[in-house]
């Protein structure tokens, strides 16, 4: 089949791998946005889908706004038979999702009607579920309320935070759209029951930081879910530290919530919250790479009832 095949993100780009290794497809095109400016000296980069396509020898359009006369004259031009988008980060009009002869569809890391919106796998950790998965539907109009052609569960693993689970949906989400390009008329449409859905929402930064006057179990979701980018955060010392990964203890927490309850010189230190102490197992200092624990307490010198905030 021949693809135009939109995305933005790290998420897309397994399929779009997948799809430019399957000798029956050919992905023409690759849309995504435009290069934007980045880090310190702010100088423009490329989606990772873009580099990855370009890598791939895939030409890109990231155009402004791919709904233009001219970008619709452009996409037009190609002998396209579908639009496949992923994580593509804007919306796309009538005209674009009709422009070819199977309908667009959009590939969604979540089990939707849940979790609708731009950052789903977060939403599933910090819901503190058990499963997510990934679903694959016909865009229309509103946001990620198509109905779904193919969705399969994915079960979260004990402790699992971001990182991890956003590479396997990613592989999980490839693998079902080959079976789905297939045989498309394998699968017939289910409409979403929009009474049951829910959103997510973009990443702020005062969602990154941890309160420790909150329980421990919601704490160590907060963690998992932005670990390891762009990674909750404390103060310290009158500089942020980042918390990768942390352990829920056995041990009730005894002193002020924020207070360094615990340090155990071969794996880390732990840290009083509304109910059990929280053990600090791999951060990260402001400017610096990512470490265990124990490396840093090595460095730092803690205190018992430290303050961090």
């Amino acid at each position: 089949m021949k693809i135009v095949f939109a995305g933005s993100s790290e998420f897309a780009i397994s399929a779009l791998e997948e799809l430019h290794a399957e000798p029956a497809h050919t992905v023409l095109l690759a849309i995504s946005q435009p290069p934007r400016p980045k880090g310190r000296k702010q100088l423009l980069e490329a989606t990772p889908l873009a580099q990855a396509a370009q890598s791939l020898g895939i030409p890109t359009f990231c155009p402004e706004d791919v709904n233009s006369p001219d970008s619709l004259a452009k996409l037009a031009e190609l002998e396209a038979e579908i639009l496949i988008t992923a994580s593509y980060g804007a919306f796309l009009g009538k005209t674009l999702r009709k422009l070819y002869p199977h309908p667009a569809i959009n590939l969604h890391p979540s089990l939707l009607p849940l979790h609708r919106g731009p950052s789903p796998i977060r939403a599933a950790i910090l819901a503190g579920q058990q499963f997510t998965g990934t679903s694959i539907f016909r865009l229309s109009q509103k946001m990620d309320a198509g109905p779904i052609l193919i969705r399969e569960q994915l079960e979260i693993e004990p402790n699992e935070d971001y990182s991890s689970l956003h590479t396997r949906l990613a592989n999980q989400a490839a693998r079902l759209l080959l079976c789905y390009l297939q045989k498309p008329s394998d699968f017939p449409e289910h409409k979403q029951d929009h009474a049951l859905a829910t959103y997510s929402r973009m990443v702020v930064k005062d969602d990154l930081h941890l309160n420790f006057k909150q329980p421990a179990e919601l704490l160590n979701r907060q963690i998992r879910a932005y670990a390891c980018e762009p990674g909750a955060y404390v103060n310290f010392r009158d500089k942020q530290l980042k918390i990768l990964q942390a352990e829920i203890t056995a041990t009730r927490s005894v002193k002020e919530a924020g207070s360094i309850s615990g340090i155990f010189p071969g794996t880390g230190f732990s840290i009083s919250t509304a109910d059990y102490d929280l053990k600090i197992l791999m951060v990260q200092s402001a400017g610096k790479k990512q470490m265990d624990a124990r490396q840093f307490i090595l460095g730092a010198r803690l205190e018992i009832g430290e303050r961090i905030e």
